[in-house]
């Protein structure tokens, strides 16, 4: 249009607008917004672009220099490249992981609560202003330890200004305007008093903040952050949480909210949730069905549009050519819209993202926090923060869209959100009646199936050079106050846990046992070990041992809470078990095998097996123990073996073709996890380890004797 250019286009549905082009023009083009040109690389083209070295030919200093210096950084990661970016990438993923943010769900949730508690029923209230406030109160907590609600208007306005500075959508100028410099100074102080606060506790009395962490990362020549860049880095979730997380749920609750029957399933899966309890970060990821709305959600409603570049140099692409100094956006929007992998992909279905569909995971189509090695540091962050808020307000309020007839609109300033038409009528919910399964699906066996990085190369090297080692009854693993260097997993026998009291006295705190980890603290926040680990007199420990740098590098590239890297680990050494007894049978056939195994969880005192029943499963302790028990004469039942992690039972009824010979009952207090499998799965492992007559069998039945 004259003068206008694109704009309104644009404006109306960005989304729409860039995926149409992309089919009619391909995958290069330019749009005019007012008095500024782009020139925008779109697609699986534009992935390609960026893993084959493009981003030479480009710089991202002109665009966001002028809002790291806003925020107080001298090198600000959205606008450096090279090995700088990564360097600064890497400390970030450890700061913004989901392993430093797990322990604040219970936060989390209070602060939703904090808030909606004292909303009336039958209020309504505008949904994106709403969800933002919820959004920061969040991010207050696990950034500061604290809530800076009074301090609310003033964060919101330095955010946004910079989101419309950074966005091009008001001019630089607007750094100068008084109010804005005000706020800004006034929420400079904060961080800088949050900082000074916590270098006054280098051992947090509660959870280690995001802040707490900056404090302790360190380049890779041994550097710290200094103040500015921490309170660049603390600050820079402000816009993620108002901007981005206000976006991306008031678009959930949207779809949610205008289907019954989906809006009943969450409801119901979180009062679930809050009834088991939601305290850390693999509680959330039980929402499966919230997970699914979440991932959906982004991938119908991308909240990031595109990546903004300035031409270094001038380059050539797919046929045309980009002159120096031109303004280029590199956009994944088509991908998320693509129909391979996503069938019917102008529909919203939130199955598409559930097993078995899965189709987020084929591709490598679904890109929703950016490109390469420009995909937002923050990805597990948002997701715990965006499903701990949801699943909180569900669970405690019911709400409508208001009007019931409301259509969705969308006002882009600089990213798209849902207009101020879309609000929610509030009323109070009658809480469930707390429930309790007896046999739930194992958390395991949810994260095993659903995580898709099990393969990626950086894990897999990490475990394959991780090393056992062998402790000795009444040595210290650990001891307090030592240099934290590494992290252990227990494949099999206890430690206790001393901590020293005021008076110089060790307390027992905790005992571990097989499957059970210890070491993560001290590694991610730069601290002392704060317990000691001792072997219990009764045996040896066998431990997996995972150095400092590669428990941090698994955390920094995949974003696995510590316990869900165990989770690998007690995979890795239930085959490592099995290739004790089929030395011959390779690794990957034996993986393969494994694949077919199920994971099952088991409450103390659950019978998994029982005397004179007939064979059906082969299993292979995870963690926890069990008691194997036969009956007498008498009928009355004697421990006769207690097993632990690696050990297996349920074969002699299987290779013999008879009834149980015993009982298998979970003991101890925390319940059991085991892999297992069926009659012709076990069959067939045995057949491929040399039959009845193989290495497999033979040291099955040695349990015969």
């Amino acid at each position: 249009m004259p003068v206008l250019g694109n704009s309104l286009a644009f404006l109306r549905d960005t989304t729409g607008f860039l995926v149409g082009a992309y089919r009619e023009y391909g995958p290069i083009f330019r749009i005019r917004m007012l008095w500024v040109r782009f020139t925008v690389i779109l697609g699986f083209e534009a992935r390609e672009f960026l893993a084959n070295g493009g981003e030479r030919h480009l710089t991202r200093h002109p665009v966001f220099d002028p809002v790291g210096r806003q925020l107080g950084a001298s090198d600000f990661a959205l606008a450096v490249s090279g090995d700088t970016h990564l360097e600064l990438r890497r400390l970030l993923q450890i700061a913004y992981s989901r392993e430093v943010a797990s322990p604040f769900v219970p936060q989390f949730v209070t602060a939703v609560q904090s808030v909606v508690r004292g909303w009336k029923s039958g209020a309504v209230h505008e949904v994106f202003e709403s969800v933002q406030e919820l959004a920061f109160e969040q991010y207050c907590q696990v950034m500061a330890g604290e809530s800076w609600h009074p301090h609310y208007r003033d964060c919101r306005l330095v955010t946004d200004t910079n989101m419309k500075v950074g966005g091009r959508v008001r001019p630089m100028l607007l750094f100068h305007w008084p109010p804005y410099r005000a706020a800004r100074q006034r929420v400079l102080n904060l961080a800088a008093a949050s900082v000074a606060r916590q270098r006054q506790h280098p051992q947090p009395s509660a959870h280690a903040t995001i802040i707490d962490t900056l404090i302790s990362v360190r380049f890779p020549d041994g550097r710290p952050m200094s103040d500015e860049d921490i309170y660049c880095y603390a600050l820079y979730g402000l816009p993620g949480s108002c901007s981005y997380m206000g976006r991306l749920i008031a678009f959930m609750l949207y779809e949610i909210l205008r289907r019954r029957e989906l809006k009943a399933e969450l409801v119901s899966e979180a009062d679930q949730a809050f009834a088991q309890g939601l305290s850390n970060g693999a509680d959330v990821a039980d929402l499966r069905i919230l997970r699914s709305v979440y991932h959906e959600t982004l991938r119908f409603h991308p909240v990031s549009q595109g990546m903004p570049y300035m031409a270094r140099e001038d380059f050539d692409f797919n046929g045309f050519h980009v002159p120096s100094g031109s303004m280029v956006v590199l956009s994944q929007l088509p991908m998320l819209f693509s129909e391979e992998p996503f069938k019917d992909p102008h529909r919203f279905d939130p199955a598409r993202c559930q097993e078995p569909r899965n189709e987020h995971r084929k591709l490598g189509a679904f890109n929703p926090f950016g490109m390469h090695q420009r995909t937002c540091a923050a990805m597990g962050l948002v997701e715990l923060m965006a499903l701990t808020l949801v699943a909180t307000l569900l669970h405690e309020v019911d709400l409508e869209i208001i009007p019931a007839d409301y259509q969705l609109r969308r006002s882009v300033q600089p990213l798209p959100a849902p207009d101020s038409h879309f609000r929610m009528r509030i009323t109070s919910r009658i809480k469930p009646s707390p429930t309790q399964l007896d046999h739930a699906p194992l958390r395991e066996e949810v994260f095993l199936a659903t995580f898709p990085g099990a393969d990626q190369p950086e894990i897999v090297s990490v475990l394959e050079n991780a090393q056992y080692q062998e402790f000795h009854p009444g040595n210290d693993i650990v001891r307090q106050g030592d240099a934290a260097d590494a992290f252990y997993i227990i494949a099999s026998g206890r430690v206790e846990v001393l901590r020293s009291n005021a008076s110089g006295q060790q307390e027992r705190v905790a005992i571990l046992s097989p499957g059970d980890f210890f070491g993560e603290t001290g590694l991610l926040f730069g601290l002392p070990r704060n317990a000691t680990v001792r072997v219990l007199d009764e045996a040896p420990v066998r431990a997996l041992v995972l150095t400092g740098k590669m428990f941090q590098s698994i955390v920094s590239t995949s974003d696995l809470l510590s316990s869900e890297l165990a989770a690998v680990a007690r995979k890795r050494m239930a085959r490592d078990r099995l290739r004790e007894l089929v030395r011959h049978l390779s690794v990957q056939k034996l993986s393969t095998q494994l694949g077919k195994f199920c994971a099952e969880a088991y409450r103390p005192g659950t019978r998994i097996l029982n005397q004179g029943a007939e064979p059906d499963r082969f299993y292979i302790l995870v963690s926890g123990e069990v008691e194997v028990l036969q009956r007498g004469d008498r009928g009355e039942e004697r421990v006769v073996a207690t097993l632990s992690a690696g050990d297996y039972f349920g074969e002699v009824g299987l290779l013999n073709n008879s009834p149980r010979n015993a009982s298998v009952l979970a003991s101890g207090g925390e319940g059991i996890t085991a892999y297992s499998c069926d009659r012709v799965e076990f069959e067939k492992l045995v057949r491929e380890a040399g039959g009845r007559n193989g290495d497999l069998a033979l040291s099955l039945l040695k349990r015969l004797s």
